[in-house]
């Protein structure tokens, strides 16, 4: 160690060449004992003025019970990966186990070992690329981004991170909505054929045209939620975070009232039969769907046609264009689909034998 002008400030010369700074001190909490604490290298913009400052101000605050030694240990565990910032993020927040997991898929491995200070506008761009060649449509490619930007603004908002959200300036994803892939009545009978030997995923796929439900919500149905006397199933929307209700078919019921009487009230009804007590992740049920449908509608698609190709969010598409085709109302289609507004519901509208024919017809007529 080599003294310099300031009491006690040492700095020590490394191999490279470079200094790096230390202050002494007497711990008045520890019998007096002589400590020595590293302040940082000259090439990090560390000097010897810095150093005696910091030992100054350790001095008159540790004499106030305060120890400035404590607070820069954990200055040194501060938020440095992206992963930091997400934990924190989702522990302060409500997220839906929907937004975790696409956290976890998607944007986890790509850049949540990567320092904060590292990840630019590029990485971000980088990511959605990757994201984007495996096929995921353009509306996740936007959550993805909104997600990674939402991480970002909350610890900078809630925990003054000096930071400039790399999320700034990348344009959303054009979504084209104009049109929406849905099963005909032949094609449903054709799925059902090839699941009806397997219990689970005919569950699900009931459970998802009948309700129209989201992946995620059909997922969360607790046997409490099914009320066989009214026919109905409380809904969970993520969204929003409130419930609504959903019908089941009476024929339905009935194939399963066997299986919901060996349920607990809190067992989820789509589960594996070794587990009722926890619920399925959107992967553990997919990694089962995904090829049955790839294999009998997605033949020759192109995997970012998402218009055309057949997902499990199509079951959602489905229910809500075959209750337009028997020309139910399109604000019962609104209720029964619990949308917030009514322009979510329109692009069904165009499926209702209603269009405005009959209307015209008889307009002028006594």
């Amino acid at each position: 160690m080599i003294k310099t002008s300031k009491t006690g400030v040492y700095y020590k010369v490394l191999q490279n060449g470079d200094k790096v700074f230390y202050f002494t001190y007497k711990d008045i909490n520890d019998n007096n004992k002589k400590k020595w604490i590293k302040v940082g290298s000259y090439k990090d913009g560390i000097r010897e003025i810095n150093a005696f400052n910091l030992r100054a101000e350790q001095i008159s605050k540790m004499k106030h019970g305060k120890d400035i030694t404590v607070i820069a240990n954990k200055k040194k565990k501060e938020i440095v990966t992206f992963d930091n910032l997400a934990q924190i993020y989702f522990k302060d927040k409500s997220s839906t186990p929907n937004r975790m997991s696409r956290y976890n898929i998607h944007i986890k491995p790509r850049i949540g070992n990567k320092d904060i200070q590292n990840i630019s506008k590029a990485s971000i761009i980088k990511l959605l690329d990757e994201v984007e060649a495996i096929g995921k449509a353009h509306q996740t490619l936007n959550s993805i981004r909104e997600l990674v930007s939402t991480i970002f603004n909350h610890s900078i908002k809630e925990y003054d991170l000096k930071l400039i959200n790399p999320c700034i300036g990348i344009k959303r994803y054009k979504v084209d909505n104009n049109r929406e892939r849905y099963l005909s009545l032949h094609e449903i009978k054709e799925l059902k054929e090839q699941i009806k030997d397997n219990f689970l995923v005919s569950l699900f796929v009931d459970l998802s045209l009948q309700t129209g439900g989201r992946f995620e919500t059909i997922l969360s149905i607790q046997k409490k939620d099914i009320n066989t006397s009214t026919r109905t199933v409380t809904l969970q929307n993520f969204k929003t975070e409130k419930t609504y209700t959903g019908h089941l078919q009476k024929n339905f019921l009935e194939s399963i009232s066997g299986y919901l009487k060996t349920l607990k009230a809190n067992d989820y009804v789509v589960s594996y039969e070794s587990d009722h007590s926890e619920k399925l992740t959107q992967r553990q049920l997919q990694h089962r769907i995904k090829p049955l449908l790839d294999r009998l509608f997605n033949t020759g698609l192109d995997a970012k046609d998402a218009k055309n190709r057949v997902v499990i969010h199509t079951f959602r598409h489905t229910f809500a264009s075959h209750l337009a085709i028997k020309g139910v109302p399109i604000y019962t289609i609104m209720k029964l689909m619990n949308h917030a507004k009514i322009d979510q519901t329109l692009r069904y509208a165009k499926l209702s034998p209603e269009n405005g024919k009959n209307a015209v017809e008889g307009l002028y007529s006594d």
